[in-house]
């Protein structure tokens, strides 16, 4: 008997224990996987927004349609579930640069679709304002974000569509102002208060002819 092979081995070797899944089950099973993530995501981020951040996992499950045992598989506790809607926050921001990026204004655009975010997820917006900014996760999450606004701001200041000295770093300033639109009571006066946060916001950032 060779000393690779075991008595309980068949002639085929190690890797005959059985059929394996096909490429097509392999790839409905990736799907199934994908779609349980996103529905957990929709659905803590409805519940988050519906009864802040520490809403019941449990809920978030049953909401998904799914187990518990699955939600931990995606996500190993609170936190991480939280770090995701951030990541996919961000993924969205930088999509929208990608589809401005060869306008004049897109700095401005992108500067909008974000307030209006804000406005929307205002329990994961406290979570990142007051996060500790120490931790090696927020800090790669703000320059991921800022970094989105690089080019953008470059060709709007060249362009004269905002001030010659606006920096990136100056987008988080600008976001916090917006940030303001949070302490509404409801979301008609959240938004209402975005859209005044952002006239102040344009104004600071429109470029203004010298009297």
């Amino acid at each position: 008997m060779s000393a690779v092979e075991s008595p309980a081995s068949p002639a085929g070797g190690l890797d005959s224990g059985g059929p394996r899944p096909s490429k097509s089950h392999m790839a409905r099973r990736r799907a199934d996987a994908q779609q349980n993530r996103t529905q957990l995501l929709d659905a803590a981020e409805a519940a988050f927004v519906e009864m802040g951040l520490n809403a019941p996992l449990d809920l978030i499950a049953q909401r998904a349609g799914v187990t518990r045992i699955t939600l931990f598989r995606n996500f190993a506790d609170r936190q991480a579930l939280i770090m995701a809607l951030l990541q996919r926050g961000l993924g969205e921001i930088e999509a929208e640069a990608t589809r401005v990026a060869d306008r004049d204004d897109g700095f401005l655009i992108l500067l909008r679709f974000v307030a209006e975010r804000i406005t929307l997820r205002s329990p994961l917006i406290d979570y990142w304002q007051q996060a500790d900014r120490r931790l090696p996760e927020i800090q790669a999450a703000l320059e991921r974000l800022t970094a989105t606004f690089y080019g953008l701001i470059e060709r709007a200041s060249a362009a004269g569509a905002c001030r010659r000295d606006l920096q990136p770093a100056d987008v988080l300033l600008l976001l916090t102002l917006v940030s303001g639109a949070l302490y509404g009571r409801n979301e008609a006066e959240r938004r209402d208060l975005a859209d005044r946060a952002w006239m102040l916001v344009n104004q600071i950032i429109t470029p203004h002819e010298a009297v």
